[in-house]
């Protein structure tokens, strides 16, 4: 009795059993969260091949052992950082309502960077000091400051805010209209075209 022969690997399908099908899965939810939810490249990360990337990502996607571990992990990752819906509101309105005299003594000096509290330390993106010499001897220092985009954080303090809500209702608004207009001028053309018809 012969025993049969396994399958040449070169001829066996990559990711066909089941540990690295697991595998896979496990790097496209590591993708999928790392990339902010892009499917296709989350696919392609976890090494299907672009030609079946749509494919793969749709299927993934559908998947509710998938879908289940997605959510299980972003739980994990939230919770480890303490990422909260509070805390990234908090960090907004800190740049959004920053005030830059809160960097200086009363006496125009500028403060250290462990002098600062919390709310000035969140707006700070790079300190810069540079020694000015003469020769080997440093006769003086300029320190810059630069600060994150409080435009941006002012923006994103209104979306949550909703306050473009209302400049978004009006331009439907006004779609929606022009739309019932233009089907009640198809309408009077074709009753016009029947009675010209007859």
């Amino acid at each position: 009795m012969t025993t049969p022969k396994a399958k040449p690997a070169s001829k066996r399908k990559p990711g066909s059993n089941k540990g690295a099908k697991e595998a896979r899965i496990d790097r496209f939810v590591e993708a999928f969260l790392a990339n902010g939810g892009n499917a296709r490249q989350s696919a392609i990360d976890a090494g299907y091949s672009p030609k079946s990337a749509d494919v793969a990502a749709w299927r993934l996607q559908k998947d509710a052992r998938v879908l289940q571990q997605i959510e299980k992990r972003r739980a994990e990752v939230l919770d480890k950082f303490k990422l909260t819906t509070e805390r990234v509101y908090r960090e907004i309105a800190r740049l959004s309502f920053s005030d830059p005299r809160k960097f200086y003594h009363s006496d125009g000096r500028l403060k250290a960077i462990h002098e600062l509290d919390d709310d000035c330390a969140a707006v700070i993106a790079s300190v810069e000091v540079d020694e000015i010499k003469m020769g080997d001897t440093v006769i003086g220092v300029t320190k810059k400051i630069k600060a994150w985009d409080k435009n941006s954080a002012l923006d994103k303090a209104a979306k949550i805010l909703g306050a473009y809500e209302k400049n978004n209702v009006q331009p439907a608004a006004a779609l929606a209209s022009a739309a019932d207009k233009m089907a009640n001028v198809i309408a009077v053309r074709a009753r016009f075209a029947q009675v010209l018809a007859k």
